[in-house]
C-alpha cells in the first residue's frame, strides 16, 4: 500500500532543531547514510518511516530520550502547515479542533484523529492507530507536544484540567517530559490523547478571520483530495497486479498498458507518492495470500501459482517474511482461532 507520510514542515522543523543543537547535516547524513531532503516528494510529503528514523537519529546524536517531545516544542513555535493556519484563523477552538480532525492526514496520513466527550465537563482529542501499525514513541510525543504547546497560552488561560496520555511505556518518573510539554503526562494509558475542559471549545482563537479561514478550508480540501487520489492510484495498480499474477510476476510495462498509460508515467506517479512498482507487487501478493490462505479448499501449491511464484520455496520464504510463520502453520493457527 502507499507509504504513510508526514508534512515536510515536520521534517524541516526537526532538521532546524538539530542544527540549532549543533548537529550538522553532514553528521546526520553520515549516520543515516542518506540525504533526507532527497526523499521529500514534489507534493511536499516525507515518508513516515524515514521521519521515525530521523527522530531516532536525533535521540542517538544528542543522547536525549525525549528528543521527539523537544523537537515537537520547537515545531510548535513555527507554522506547521495548512492545519496550523486553519487553527489560527478559526473563529473559536471548537472550529480549530474540527480542522485538526478533518485534515489530520495533511500532518500525518496514518490512523485517525478523533474528538470526543469524556463527560459533561471534559473532552478528549486522540490519535487512533491500529496496534500493529503504531508509530514510534518519538513520533507520538512529537505530534502531541507540537499541538499542545502551540495551544498552551489558551489552554493555560481557560482550562483548569489538561493532561497528556500516551499508550507506550515510559520512565517511572514522568517529571522530565511533563516539564518539557508543560502538562501532566501519563504513560501506559488507554489511548494517545490530550484531555482538557469543555469550556475551552467556546474560546476565540488568537487570530480569528472568517474569510481567510474559508479560503484555507478550500485549499485544505483540495490537498486532502490529492492524498485520496494517491490512494485510488495505488488501488488501481494493485488490482491490476493481482489480475496479472497468475501469469507470473507482472511487468511494469504490462500493468501500465492495462491502465492505458505510458510506463514512465506510471513510474513517475508512483515515485510522487513515495512508493515503487516492486513494493506494490509485494504488497499485492501479501494481500492476496491473506485472502487465499483462509480457504482450506485451496492448496498451498495453488496459492503459490496464483501469486505468480516460480517455485514453492520462494512462496514459503515470502509468506514467512510477511506473517512470521510458514503458510501451513499460519493456516492451522487461523483455523484454531476461527
Amino acid at each position: 500500500m502507499r507509504t504513510p507520510t508526514v508534512c515536510s514542515e515536520y521534517l524541516d522543523s526537526t532538521l532546524h532543531y538539530l542544527e540549532g543543537r549543533g548537529i550538522t547535516p553532514e553528521q546526520l547524513r553520515g549516520l543515516l547514510r542518506l540525504d533526507v531532503r532527497e526523499h521529500v516528494s514534489d507534493s511536499g510529503r516525507f515518508p513516515l518511516r524515514l521521519f521515525e528514523i530521523v527522530l531516532d537519529a536525533g535521540e542517538q546524536l544528542l543522547k536525549d530520550r525525549y528528543f521527539g517531545a523537544r523537537a515537537g516544542v520547537h515545531c510548535s513555535r513555527q507554522a506547521w502547515g495548512m492545519v496550523n493556519y486553519l487553527g489560527m484563523s478559526a473563529a473559536n477552538m471548537k472550529e480549530a479542533i474540527d480542522a485538526v480532525v478533518a485534515f489530520s492526514r495533511l500532518l500525518i496520513d496514518h490512523g485517525d484523529v478523533n474528538f470526543e466527550s469524556i463527560d459533561e465537563d471534559q473532552t478528549r482529542l486522540s490519535w487512533r492507530v491500529p496496534p500493529r501499525q503504531m508509530p514510534s514513541r518519538h513520533v507520538i510525543e512529537f505530534f502531541f507536544t507540537s499541538w499542545y504547546r502551540a495551544n498552551k497560552p489558551l489552554l493555560d488561560c481557560w482550562c483548569s484540567h489538561r493532561e497528556i496520555h500516551f499508550q507506550h511505556a515510559g520512565p517511572g518518573d514522568a517529571t522530565e517530559i511533563a516539564r518539557i510539554i508543560q502538562a501532566p503526562v501519563h504513560y501506559n494509558s488507554h489511548s494517545n490523547a490530550v484531555e482538557f475542559d469543555r469550556t475551552f471549545l467556546a474560546r476565540p482563537t488568537q487570530f480569528p478571520h472568517p474569510e481567510i479561514h474559508e479560503s484555507l478550508l478550500q485549499i485544505a480540501r483540495e490537498q486532502l483530495a490529492n492524498l485520496q487520489l494517491e490512494d485510488r492510484v495505488i488501488r488501481e495498480v494493485m488490482d491490476c497486479i493481482i489480475r496479472q499474477l497468475p501469469e507470473g510476476v507482472p511487468r511494469l510495462e504490462d500493468v501500465a498498458a492495462e491502465l492505458d498509460m505510458a510506463p514512465r508515467t506510471l513510474q513517475r506517479r508512483l515515485s510522487y507518492i513515495n512508493t515503487n512498482f516492486k513494493c506494490l507487487v509485494d504488497d499485492a501478493r501479501k494481500e492476496q495470500s491473506r485472502k487465499l490462505i483462509v480457504d482450506s479448499s485451496v492448496g498451498l501449491l495453488d496459492i503459490s501459482a496464483e501469486l505468480g511464484f516460480s517455485d514453492q520455496s520462494a512462496f514459503q520464504k515470502a509468506f514467512k517474511r510477511w506473517f512470521g510463520k510458514a503458510p501451513g502453520r499460519y493456516r492451522v493457527s487461523m483455523q484454531a482461532v476461527g
